[in-house]
């Protein structure tokens, strides 16, 4: 299922999803406040970030992904507070200091929690956690998934309508 489409799908729930909740989902999901700063920062993207430490409380912008301040990502999520609508999805490349991580970007702002859901997955909106590589014997690298299908994530969609 592509980010769009999981992401449309959990938009009416994300209220009501825990962090456990959020760390069944394989792909990066950051809430952040109308100030920009960490309110939620789920598993796959600590992992994919390479972060060892959730940035709960830090301004993302400025100390979680100085890349990510340019119009093309600030000024979306400035304009969509400031406008109280935002629902966009596009390609952003972060720019770290060991490798450019290319992604795509989903930024919804809640009418529940009043707060912007970024989305993030692989350039062709996959999971994060899927299995980018194989090894040399054909093995699946260090990084095999954790998340092999969508059942923990429709388990999850599930209970919240029930």
């Amino acid at each position: 299922m592509p980010l769009d489409t999981t992401s449309k799908l959990l938009a009416p729930f994300l209220h009501r999803l825990t962090d456990e909740d959020l760390d069944t989902i394989p792909y990066g999901v950051i809430q952040l406040d109308p100030m920009g700063y960490v309110v939620s920062y789920n598993r796959a993207e600590a992992e994919n970030a390479g972060r060892l430490t959730r940035p709960l409380g830090l301004h993302f912008f400025r100390d979680v992904a100085p890349s990510a301040d340019v119009p093309e990502f600030h000024g979306r999520f400035q304009r969509g507070v400031a406008e109280e609508h935002l629902d966009v999805t596009f390609a952003f490349t972060y720019h770290c200091d060991l490798m450019p991580r290319r992604v795509q970007v989903r930024l919804y702002l809640s009418p529940h929690t009043r707060s912007v859901w970024l989305f993030v997955a692989r350039p062709d909106g996959t999971p994060l956690d899927w299995p980018a590589v194989e090894s040399e014997r054909g093995f699946l690298s260090d990084h095999a998934p954790r998340f092999t299908g969508f059942a923990e994530l429709h388990a999850t969609v599930d209970s919240l309508l029930s």
